[in-house]
């Protein structure tokens, strides 16, 4: 059997190598649970997995080349101790807290690696996504709180990004009271903006989570907030966007989300009105009916 560290040192090895985008080295880690796993196969297995992948006979050069990759795996454990000092956990698509809602994204926008700093026990929790963008009217930011206040009293962890005003108040609610909750970044761990720092910690020592699908000092980049919000609502039994607007992130999430068979409410901006198959949120009553499909999935 592959000891975890293994394949967590290999998935950090494949991140840093040139050339290889997370569609590669998520195949890669879906056929071969180590680099020692890979080394068993000959080049041609190895490359008949990853047929297609851009610049594969270079790549196999480099997995076959075994000074590199000792020096790859060499930084890599270097990492993975440093890591360790500060409390995070990475996890890997192989790990059994691998979240398996993930594995419904498209495959480009699929990490297979994620950083963790918290209590990876919320993942087993029921979520529910909270995605909003501000500026958000009064009257929606309420509605938020109601129902983050009426979820974490059932047991649900409410998930959020890691960017705004909105995600502070949210997680405010949660850890004021001690009930775990989740934020994804949009970029990686160490470019958290410094004014979600404090609800970062909070939200950790209430046994919550902070999560990010990106290496360390990655970002942050506009796009990836795109990725933040599929990976929101991939880890959700259910998401909830307050006045979402075409063209953003949240959109687009929403979007994959009710093609992908998720529960999905909403609470429209007057401008904006949303898809039929996203369930309106006219009232605070209405929230059981988040809860009852949480209960159904």
């Amino acid at each position: 059997m592959t000891a975890l560290s293994d394949t967590t040192r290999f998935a950090l090895a494949l991140e840093a190598m040139n050339g290889v985008g997370r569609v590669t080295a998520g195949r890669l880690l879906s056929h071969f649970a180590s680099y020692d796993d890979l080394r068993r196969y000959p080049r041609e297995q190895v490359l008949a997995r990853i047929k297609g992948a851009p610049r594969s006979e270079a790549l196999m050069t480099t997995l076959f080349d075994q000074e590199t990759m000792g020096t790859l795996l060499e930084k890599a454990e270097q990492t993975m101790e440093g890591l360790r000092k500060q409390q995070i956990t990475l996890v890997t698509m192989r790990d059994a807290a691998w979240p398996a809602g993930l594995h419904d994204l498209p495959r480009g926008n699929r990490p297979f690696l994620l950083h963790a700093y918290g209590r990876l026990d919320v993942l087993r929790q029921p979520i529910v996504a909270v995605l909003a963008r501000p500026p958000l009217t009064t009257a929606s930011v309420e509605q938020a709180q109601a129902l983050v206040g009426h979820l974490v009293l059932h047991g649900v962890a409410p998930a959020t990004s890691a960017t705004h005003a909105f995600d502070e108040a949210v997680h405010k609610l949660c850890y004021g009271a001690g009930y775990a909750s989740l934020l994804i970044a949009s970029a990686g761990m160490a470019k958290a903006p410094s004014s979600m720092r404090p609800t970062i910690s909070a939200v950790a020592r209430a046994g919550g989570l902070f999560l990010s699908p990106f290496a360390m000092e990655h970002g942050p980049f506009e796009h990836d907030d795109k990725e933040r919000a599929l990976v929101l609502a991939a880890l959700a039994r259910a998401c909830v966007f307050f006045e979402p607007a075409p063209h953003t992130p949240e959109w687009h999430a929403m979007t994959w989300a009710v093609e992908t068979g998720r529960p999905v409410f909403g609470v429209a901006a007057s401008q904006h009105p949303l898809p039929e198959r996203v369930h309106l949120l006219h009232s605070d009553v209405d929230v059981d009916w988040v809860l009852a499909a949480v209960r159904e999935t």
